[in-house]
């Protein structure tokens, strides 16, 4: 049984939320990431869309933890969008090490007027928004931290182009100050990762009582890239959560 799948599965909680995802594409959200180098912690906030690299077989647990909801891709369309593995790294390792030794030397030396070395900066950091520790502490809203493997989700992400004009990254005091949520909101309102009606392998929804009401949903708001003959090629598409819960 391979360990890998040959799709991305993007999940969410909610209907509402899958739908707009097929209707207007991924948005782009900052999202908050705590990374432990050896004895320091770095808590910033990236823009970023998040997948797992899962078989249907082995995606159990993640649906409780991420939502009923979710969308399959290709790993080619993955490939072509410049998406990438996230780095996974133990927090006490030679390579946790190196990189806090690195970040360090460049924050030393902030002042440095030189293009390229500002570039290579950017560079480094960039390493830093597809970096994850191997495991640590999971801290979800209204429930008490657990330890927790997070290498087992397998995550891809697309990160904008360092070049892109949102904000690369912001720190935790920077993401604290007034306004600097709605700012960041704002910097990537109009980003879209997009995809096409031959880049989905497949369309997860909750149960199949929703299947009908989801299927007119589709045909009711189908677009340029929705007419009527891609909406029926969807539907064939479709999985549920207690489907793949109970058959794989």
């Amino acid at each position: 049984m391979p360990l890998s799948s040959n799709s991305l599965i993007h999940l969410t909680n909610t209907r509402k939320a899958l739908e707009g995802i097929l209707e207007n594409s991924f948005r782009v959200k900052y999202c908050k990431e705590k990374i432990k180098w050896n004895e320091k912690t770095s808590t910033i906030h990236v823009p970023m869309v998040s997948f797992c690299d899962i078989p249907l077989s082995q995606i159990k647990d993640h649906i409780s933890s991420y939502g009923c909801y979710g969308i399959g891709l290709t790993r080619e369309w993955a490939v072509r969008n410049r998406l990438n593995p996230v780095l996974y790294v133990e927090q006490y390792s030679h390579l946790a090490h190196s990189y806090e030794q690195a970040l360090t030397h460049f924050s030393k030396n902030d002042d440095d007027e030189d293009e390229a070395a500002d570039r290579a900066h950017k560079q480094l950091v960039d390493i830093a928004r597809y970096t994850k520790n191997y495991e640590g502490m999971l801290e979800r809203n209204g429930e008490p931290p657990k330890k927790y493997r997070f290498s087992d989700e397998r995550e891809w992400r697309y990160v904008p182009d360092i070049d892109h004009a949102c904000k690369m990254y912001y720190n935790k005091v920077e993401f604290g100050e007034s306004g600097a949520k709605e700012e960041a909101a704002k910097s990537v309102a109009d980003l879209r990762l997009k995809f096409e009606p031959d880049d989905i392998k497949y369309i997860i929804i909750k149960d199949e009582r929703e299947i009908t009401e989801f299927i007119n949903h589709l045909r009711a708001s189908k677009g340029a890239n929705f007419n009527m003959h891609v909406v029926e090629k969807l539907t064939t598409r479709i999985l549920t959560s207690e489907q793949i819960k109970t058959d794989f």
